[in-house]
């Protein structure tokens, strides 16, 4: 048998599996065909909404639905929409529907601050959630602070310069611990913001005498439920946007600044912000699902209450239950950006450039945005849309021209948002990790948790504070060594930092063993203690207790002074076992790993199938010329 005979019986299947892979991996890849015409929407606005509309707009360009979305601020966004120019827009505030006294007289007689003119039918639907956040600049003996915590009353005390310096007692009680005198700097907005008017909206709901006092005096006007702009006085310093806000806290010259802004500016550079103090009595931070919970409490209003279509605050948020949600994990300042979209039937008609194509697009990419798009929103530096917004949001879909919609808003039956199942139970409120009782007001700042309870750092069983444990003096150094509540003791133990004058108490192995930030480990040998030092906090040597103790470690839990989770448990003397923190998960998609098999198995097939087939027909062609 020839070769050629031989390889026509390989050659040909190769051929065959080749068009078949081929074939599947273009109904497995893709959403390369789109079910629905290529469709481009315009639209403007909100600078935070930006990251994420920039991203789910990629998500759904395979279904082919083209935005093209430029992050001009919601100010002007909004007033694209109000000369017709976008199909949507984005906002973090709703229309302006009388004027805007923040600014003052003189910005009013400027022609800032007027009411708006929407002349076109439109709903508000939920898009991207955050914390409204306080970012600061400290330093303290050459380390920054990143684990400050303040009171709602401080907070305000602080913008109304009622507190001007990092000294104050208020700010020792919240913090629990003095700072250095160094005068406040609070860094506003000069600009129109959605960020001042979520700050300028709690403070009014929580602090509403104290706000109005500081609003009258500076501006000789009341502000008004909310402003989009700050008023400033004394040291206050008022920036242009955003993420200059950021850029100036963080400079080397920006020591001693405060200022607000979205948690998504400090997220994405690591850079700390306060723990509030929420109703419960816990300090918490602007985590996503701090934020996903207290948004639960969340209102729409004409949906949720019987406010009516032709109210100028029709479907706008009413966020009264968030600044006074109860449960421990809740962020009071969180609140929630808008997307404005055509809606029919209202008295004012859609844009003229709107059409039903553009509405099954909208309605479409909506539906993503809402349900599986919310699964982004933590990695993007926001915080996941609890579901009565999911639904809120989506019932205003029905209202656009052309709708499409693939999602029920009644049943909610076929929408994957992580923050509920398909049997409609809020998860997130079973799954969001519970704070630490190190952030329970009055717990010590340098704590950690024994038994459930929240102790000052190198306490041990016996309750003695850090540097005061009993226990065998330890050889090779000045520190004594802590006492331990189990194992055999050990022939010698103790500290082994010269020169350090802490000592403190563990909870596990032989005597001299520490558990945690106590003193040097029993057995043959210590391995270290704690040295309070200057701030009061441990040095070194706090894990080495317990095993070479002879006893075991008993378990303590490992808190980040920055985000107040859970990072480490176990911590005895082995130092392993860390667990990270339980967050909320945001799964990936399941087909990832299937077609990423699938084009490796294509392109081997692309790179082998044609060489077998071209030697074929090379060797079929020569047979015949010799024949001639």
């Amino acid at each position: 048998m020839s070769w050629e005979a031989a390889s026509r019986p390989v050659a040909r299947p190769l051929a065959v599996l080749l068009s078949l892979m081929l074939a599947a991996g273009s109904l497995l890849l893709g959403q390369s065909t789109p079910a629905f015409a290529a469709t481009a929407l315009n639209a403007d606005g909100s600078s935070w909404a930006g990251p994420a509309i920039d991203q789910w707009r990629q998500d759904v360009a395979p279904q082919g639905i083209q935005i093209n979305f430029n992050p001009i601020g919601s100010a002007a966004g909004r007033n694209q929409w109000s000369i017709g120019q976008d199909d949507f827009t984005a906002s973090d505030v709703p229309f302006r529907s009388k004027s805007d006294t923040g600014l003052g007289q003189a910005g009013q007689a400027g022609g800032g601050g007027k009411p708006e003119n929407p002349r076109y039918g439109f709903s508000y639907v939920p898009i991207t959630a955050g914390g409204t956040t306080f970012m600061y600049n400290l330093v303290v003996a050459g380390k920054q602070v990143r684990d400050l915590r303040l009171s709602p009353q401080t907070i305000v005390d602080i913008f109304t310069n009622r507190i001007t310096n990092w000294n104050d007692p208020k700010i020792t009680a919240d913090y629990g611990r003095a700072l250095p005198s160094l005068p406040i700097t609070p860094v506003v907005r000069s600009d129109g913001s959605g960020a001042t008017a979520q700050f300028t909206r709690w403070m009014s709901h929580t602090h509403g005498a104290q706000w109005e006092e500081y609003c009258k005096a500076v501006n000789g006007i009341s502000c008004g439920e909310y402003t989009e702009f700050f008023p400033p006085s004394g040291r206050m310093t008022a920036q242009n946007g955003s993420d200059v806000v950021a850029g100036y806290i963080k400079a080397p010259s920006g020591l001693g600044t405060i200022g607000y802004d979205e948690y998504a500016f400090a997220k994405r550079s690591n850079w700390p912000v306060v723990k509030v103090l929420n109703p419960a009595g816990y300090y918490a931070l602007p985590t996503a699902s701090n934020v996903a919970v207290a948004l639960t409490a969340a209102r729409i209003r004409g949906v949720d209450d019987a406010t009516a279509p032709d109210d100028p605050d029709y479907l706008q948020q009413n966020l009264d239950g968030v600044y006074t949600m109860n449960d421990p994990r809740s962020y009071p300042l969180s609140s929630y950006s808008y997307v404005i979209v055509p809606r029919a039937g209202a008295a004012l008609p859609p844009p003229p450039r709107f059409n039903d194509d553009k509405g099954s697009a909208l309605s479409r990419f909506l539906a993503y945005v809402l349900c599986e798009g919310q699964g982004e929103a933590d990695g993007l530096g926001y915080s996941p849309i609890p579901r009565n917004l999911v639904r809120g949001g989506l019932l205003q879909t029905r209202h656009i021209p052309g709708n499409a919609s693939p999602v029920d808003p009644d049943s909610l039956s076929n929408c994957n948002n992580p923050t509920f199942n398909q049997a409609g139970e809020l998860t997130v409120l079973k799954n969001a990790p519970q704070p630490s009782p190190c952030d329970k007001q009055g717990a010590p700042l340098d704590c950690t948790v024994q038994n459930g309870q929240p102790v000052k750092s190198g306490s041990g069983s016996g309750g003695s504070a850090p540097g005061s444990g009993s226990g065998g003096s330890g050889a090779g150094g000045a520190v004594t060594g802590g006492s331990g509540t189990s194992g055999s003791a050990g022939s010698s133990g103790g500290g082994r930092k010269p020169g350090a004058t802490g000592t403190g108490s563990g909870t596990s192995g032989g005597a001299g063993g520490t558990a945690g930030s106590g003193g040097a480990a029993g057995g043959s040998s210590g391995a270290g203690g704690t040295g309070p030092g200057d701030t009061g906090q441990p040095a070194d040597g706090g894990d080495a207790g317990g095993a070479a103790g002879g006893g075991d470690p008993v378990a303590e839990e490992v808190v980040d002074p920055q985000t107040g989770q859970v990072v480490a448990r176990g911590r005895g003397g082995t130092g392993t076992g860390e667990v990270p923190a339980n967050v909320v998960a945001v799964d990936g998609r399941p087909e990832d790993w299937t077609l990423s098999v699938l084009t490796a198995i294509e392109l081997l097939a692309v790179v082998t199938v044609p060489p077998l087939l071209g030697r074929r027909l090379l060797r079929r062609r020569d047979g015949a010329g010799g024949r001639s």
